[in-house]
């Protein structure tokens, strides 16, 4: 591991570079139908080769249908209600997310659409991006084993 993999986000340009990526599941993922929302799909082949997890509130059962039913890839690391004792706004689902990818929480970003899930993340240490309209605004890339995020907007 590099010596300066604790010290958190690397700045390069406009981007901002982690090594690791988590995700809320509703509105930021999935619809409350199951369908995979608009772009998720592509965020997630472009994050796939580093350490990724989907952190949510609800149980663990109706995470997995849903995305089985999205069709969405299963992450190596799930953190559903089962896993904490507080949901959001409470930083514990995320520390316990980077804890199971063995990522420091300052390496970690964390992609939401709602409030309590932002304040979580922050909360946590870890730099939030909101997701309320698509994916469209987010650029991502995977650049010397890391994710860099970028914002189009």
């Amino acid at each position: 591991m590099p010596d300066n993999q604790n010290e958190g986000p690397r700045k390069r340009g406009p981007f901002s570079s982690y090594a690791a990526a988590l995700f809320d599941l509703f509105g930021t993922l999935v619809d409350g139908r199951g369908n995979a929302c608009e772009g998720a799909r592509e965020i997630l082949s472009r994050v796939k080769p580093l350490p990724w997890a989907i952190v949510t509130s609800c149980p663990r059962e109706l995470a997995m249908t849903l995305l089985d039913r999205s069709r969405l890839p299963r992450p190596g690391v799930l953190v559903s209600a089962e896993d904490v004792s507080k949901p959001k706004p409470s930083p514990e689902g995320y520390l316990h997310a980077a804890r199971l990818l063995g990522v420091p929480a300052q390496e970690c970003v964390v992609f939401e659409d709602s409030s309590p899930g932002v304040m979580a993340a922050r909360a946590a240490g870890m730099r939030a991006i909101c997701v309320t309209s698509g994916w469209g605004d987010v650029e991502v890339s995977v650049e010397n084993g890391r994710l860099a995020i970028g914002d189009r907007a």
